[in-house]
C-alpha cells in the first residue's frame, strides 16, 4: 500500500529530483511570479504612500488659502490707458530686472509715494506688464489691505498668500511643506508665521535658474513691526542670491512712512517723477470735460500745480468739475475749482460734509464703517444706517 502511493507521488511530479532540468524550469517560474508578485506590492505600497504624501500636501496647501486671498488686488482698476507705461523705461525699474546688477541691490526695489498718488495702480501694472514680458518667470504679489480682514492686512496672511501662489505655480518644490506642519486651532487648521518664512526661503533656495518676481503693495498698510521684521528678512534673502544663479527680486511699494531704511536696494519716489506728471496730464486731458481753448487749459494748469503729485485729487476733482458741466454751469468751474480745497484730507471733510440735511445719517454711517470687526457689506451697511435713524422702516421690509 505504501510502495503504490509513493509511486503515484512519483507520477505526479514526474522529476527525478532537484537537479532535474524540468524541476529547474519550474522553480524558476514560481521565483519570477513570486518576485513579480512581491515587486507589485512594493509598487502598490509605494503609490499608496505617495497618495497620501500628496493628499497631505494638499490639505497643508489649503491650510494656507482664504477668501480674501487677492481681494485687493482684484478692486484695485487697472491703469488709465495712456498712463504707467513710463515706470518700464526709467533706469530704476530697468536695473532692477538687470541680472548684471543685482550684485548691487540685491534685487529689492521700493517705490514710495504720498497717499492717493496712484501707488497701488503703478504695481498692478508692473505685476501685468512683467507677466507678458517674461512669461518664463515666477510672478507673484500681495496687496496689504488696512480696510480688510485680519490676514489681508498681516504679514502672515501675506506669507500664505505668496507662498500659495508659488507652490502652485512649482509643484516640483512643493515637497518643503513636509517639513512642516499647521498647527489646530479649535476648528481651524493655521499656519505659524515662522513656518511659512522658513518655507518661503526653502522655496526661493529651491529655483535652480527660474525667475521669481515678487511685488508687495502697501506697506504702510500692515502693522510697522511686522513690516521691519519683513524687510530684515527680506534683505537677509536677498544677500545670498546675490552672488549665487538664483533670480529672485522683490518690489515693494508704501507711503513715505514707517521710516524703514535698508542696506541694499533701488528706491525710487512716485511723485517728481517727469512720467508720473504726464500721467496726471493725460488723464486730465481724456477725462476732464471742461470746453476747450483757453478756459480748459487755465483749469487744467491749475489743477496740476495744486496736485502735489496726488492722482487722487485729481481724479475726485476731475468728478466734481464733470458734474457742474454736465449741468451746464460751464462758467462756475473755475469758482468752483477755488473752492476745492487742497489735500486728500481737506477734500474728503469738504465732499462728506457738504449736505448738511442728511448729516445724522452720516455720522452713524461712519461710525459703522469705522468700528465694524470686518468690512460691511452694502445691504448690511444700509440696514445699520435705517436701524440708528428709521427704525420703524425696518418693520416694513418684512424679514
Amino acid at each position: 500500500m505504501t510502495q503504490h502511493i509513493a509511486s503515484n507521488h512519483m507520477d505526479m511530479c514526474r522529476f527525478r529530483g532537484v537537479q532535474d532540468p524540468e524541476y529547474r524550469k519550474v522553480i524558476g517560474a514560481l521565483d519570477l511570479i513570486r518576485a513579480r508578485m512581491s515587486e507589485k506590492r512594493v509598487d502598490i505600497e509605494q503609490s499608496s504612500a505617495t497618495q497620501e504624501l500628496t493628499r497631505q500636501r494638499e490639505l497643508k496647501m489649503d491650510a494656507m488659502w482664504f477668501p480674501a486671498i487677492d481681494a485687493r488686488y482684484a478692486t484695485i482698476k487697472a491703469a488709465h490707458a495712456k498712463t504707467c507705461k513710463w515706470l518700464l523705461q526709467r533706469s530704476e525699474y530697468q536695473d532692477w530686472l538687470n541680472v548684471a546688477k543685482i550684485s548691487t541691490h540685491h534685487g529689492l526695489f521700493w517705490i514710495k509715494g504720498k497717499p492717493g498718488s496712484g501707488k497701488s495702480t503703478l504695481l498692478k501694472f508692473a505685476v501685468q506688464s512683467i507677466r507678458k514680458a517674461m512669461r518664463s518667470a515666477v510672478v507673484i504679489c500681495f496687496f496689504f489691505n488696512a480696510r480688510g480682514e485680519d490676514l489681508e492686512k498681516s504679514t502672515l496672511g501675506m506669507y500664505r498668500s505668496l507662498l500659495s501662489q508659488l507652490l502652485r505655480a512649482l509643484p516640483d518644490i512643493q515637497e518643503i511643506l513636509d517639513h512642516y506642519t499647521p498647527v489646530q486651532v479649535g476648528d481651524n487648521t493655521e499656519w505659524l508665521i515662522e513656518h511659512l518664512r522658513n518655507l518661503f526661503a526653502a522655496a526661493v533656495q529651491r529655483l535652480g535658474e527660474r525667475h521669481l518676481i515678487c511685488f508687495i503693495d502697501a506697506l504702510d498698510e500692515s502693522d510697522e513691526d511686522q513690516i521691519r521684521d519683513l524687510v530684515v528678512f527680506l534683505e537677509e534673502l536677498g544677500r545670498p542670491t546675490a552672488s549665487s544663479p538664483i533670480n529672485f527680486r522683490v518690489c515693494l511699494s508704501s507711503r513715505h512712512y514707517p521710516h524703514i531704511s535698508i542696506s541694499n536696494g533701488i528706491e525710487m519716489t512716485l511723485e517728481g517723477q517727469e512720467g508720473h506728471d504726464q500721467d496726471i496730464s493725460n488723464f486730465l486731458c481724456s477725462e476732464l470735460k471742461a470746453g476747450g481753448g483757453t478756459v480748459f487749459e487755465a483749469i487744467k494748469d491749475e489743477i496740476l500745480n495744486r496736485a502735489s503729485g496726488v492722482f487722487l485729487w485729481v481724479a475726485l476733482v476731475v468728478q466734481i468739475l464733470n458734474k457742474e458741466y454736465d449741468h451746464g454751469r460751464v462758467h462756475a468751474l473755475r469758482k468752483r475749482l477755488k473752492e476745492i480745497p487742497d489735500g486728500l484730507d481737506k477734500l474728503f471733510e469738504d465732499i462728506l460734509t457738504r449736505d448738511n440735511a442728511h448729516f445724522e445719517e452720516l455720522i452713524l454711517c461712519l461710525q459703522w464703517i469705522l468700528y465694524a470687526k470686518r468690512p460691511l457689506k452694502r445691504e448690511e451697511l444700509y440696514y445699520a444706517v435705517l436701524s440708528g435713524t428709521d427704525e420703524e422702516a425696518l418693520d416694513t421690509l418684512g424679514p
